[in-house]
Order: structure tokens, then sequence, then C-alpha cells
């Protein structure tokens, strides 16, 4: 082996090991910032856009939280309301296109620890949202971790929920 044979394969080993270490773990708020250009405009927001039928059924909830202050990822709300017993659903909103979006294939949270606190978290400052339960009443709970891309939310990690976890 020579030198630059030696040398291709240290380098892909520590890709290698960085990646798995990585994937082992979940992701924490820091790795998914929200930049300059997820602050909030000022001015007039836009006309709510219903256009999942989720958001049609909730609507409510939905016009309500459009009134508050931004929550997540800088221009971002997220709004969670009671489905049921045990029941909860979140749609994410934005005050620039006043777009609603809603979970990718999941029409309900269940079986988390509890208060609306444990179940979704997420930050002003933040792309990630923490999702703990079971979606759609899945045999195992879990905790879901989203990235908002710009313009939807997509799955990066997901690992099991024990019965004694706690949400971070």
């Amino acid at each position: 082996m020579n030198i630059k044979q030696a040398i291709k394969i240290c380098t892909l080993s520590i890709l290698l090991c960085t990646a798995t270490t990585y994937a082992k773990n979940p992701p924490k708020f820091t790795d998914y910032p929200a930049t300059a250009s997820y602050q909030p405009k000022t001015g007039t927001r836009p006309p709510l856009r219903l256009t999942t039928q989720t958001a049609r059924r909730f609507t409510t909830a939905i016009h309500r939280a459009y009134n508050e202050a931004p929550n997540f990822a800088g221009h971002l709300h997220v709004v969670s309301w009671g489905c049921g017993t045990d029941c909860r659903n979140i749609a994410v909103l934005d005050y620039e296109t006043g777009q609603v979006y809603t979970l990718p294939n999941v029409n309900e949270i269940s079986g988390a620890m509890g208060n609306d606190d444990e179940r979704v978290d997420f930050r002003p400052d933040s792309r990630l949202l923490i999702i703990a339960g079971s979606l759609d009443h899945a045999q195992s709970a879990g905790k879901f971790y989203y990235v908002w891309t710009g313009r939807h939310l997509k799955r990066v990690f997901t690992e099991p929920l024990g019965v004694n976890s706690e949400v971070r």
C-alpha cells in the first residue's frame, strides 16, 4: 500500500466514523439554527392558506394562533390543539406566505407523556421540531425529529421512547 492509498483509507474511515456517530445521536436545536432569511418581516400578514384537510378541519385553533408572535424557526408559528382523549395535532403557520403546513402523513399524536410541552418541543431560533409520542396510534412510541426545510417538515431522526424517557 502506498502513502496515497493509506491517506484515502484514513480519510474514508474518519468520515464513516463521524457519520455513524452523528447517525446514532439525536440532533440538537443548535444543529439547525434559524438564519437571517428566517427572521420575521414587518407588515401585515397575508391571508391564511388552509390547503390540507387537517388545516381546514381545525381552522379555529389555527386562526387564533395566527394572531400570535412567531415561536419557531424565526418567522413560523407552531400551533397545537386537542383532537380527543390523549390526542394532539400540530400545524406550522408561515407568516410570510400564509401557508399552513401539517405533519406529512400524520393525523394525530397520542400516547405521549402528558402536556403539550412534553409532546412537542421547538425553539424560535431553531428549525428543529421534536415530537414525542405515538403517531397515528402506532404500536411503539418514539421521539421524532423534524427539520423545517423552508417548504415542509422533513423527518431526520427517530428514536424509541422508553416508559421513563424524558423529552429534552
